[in-house]
């Protein structure tokens, strides 16, 4: 009898001290792979009023200092090229020191198809279509996509790394998974550009489009849009505005 209590109190005192010491095995963080997918400036920006007045100054000097152009060694007399050079030197004069120079008699000619630059403005931009690549030509331009799920918040490009799989692999499959392989895309470097956390563990990539366009791929993803960054920050949650807006560009 003796017996058994003595083992019965050894039970328990081995039962506590499992119970006391033992410790939870941590548990496997969820990492996810999100692409900052850029589309680069298309256009140079334009010109601050200082840059504007440096330039005409250096322009105008350059204009009267030049040697005079030998259009009578290049054009042969009377031609429709020579009559059109003399046309625009005249409007350069005019342009560079006033309207009081580049006056005479100016010949008519057919016009040329590209006499006339094309506007600086897409006609994306007049509409409003905000899932154009040649909107915003002076700006950077990112992807960003919107789901389905409760509340249809919108995201960078992101998914769940398998096991074992490496993140910049995961962040290019993850690409064509949800917006299609009909881009040629290219990913700058292995190394993440950035980190997030909140439900998991979110680590960014930055890639860039050269051509093509999303042709959504997944049924968790309704709409895309490409955006400044400032339009970036009116559609995304505080939280994650604030985890991502330093890996955007202010240009």
């Amino acid at each position: 009898m003796a017996t058994l209590a003595s083992t019965s109190r050894q039970t328990i005192a081995q039962t506590i001290c499992r119970r006391t010491f033992a410790t939870e095995a941590p548990s496997r963080p969820r990492l996810s792979a999100s692409v900052v997918l850029n589309r680069a400036p298309l256009l140079t920006p334009t010109p601050s009023a200082f840059e504007s007045a440096y330039y005409n100054y250096q322009y105008k000097l350059h204009r009267a200092l030049s040697t005079p152009f030998p259009q009578h060694f290049y054009f042969k007399k009377g031609t429709n090229l020579q009559q059109r050079f003399y046309n625009e030197e005249k409007d350069r004069d005019k342009w560079a020191f006033g309207t009081g120079f580049g006056k005479g008699v100016r010949l008519r000619l057919p016009p040329l198809p590209y006499d006339k630059p094309l506007p600086r403005e897409h006609d994306a931009d007049r509409t409003g279509d905000v899932k154009s690549l040649d909107r915003k030509g002076e700006r950077n331009l990112y992807l960003l996509l919107q789901t389905k799920d409760k509340g249809r918040r919108w995201r960078l490009p992101q998914g769940i790394a398998a096991p074992g799989e490496a993140l910049h692999v995961a962040a290019g499959k993850q690409l064509a998974s949800e917006c299609g392989d009909e881009m040629d895309t290219w990913m700058v470097g292995r190394q993440p550009i950035g980190f997030y956390e909140d439900s998991e563990k979110v680590f960014f990539f930055k890639v860039h489009i050269f051509s093509g366009q999303v042709n959504l791929n997944s049924s968790n993803v309704q709409d895309f849009a490409w955006l400044t960054k400032e339009e970036i920050a009116d559609r995304v949650e505080e939280a994650y505005w604030s985890g991502i807006k330093d890996m955007l560009s202010n240009h």
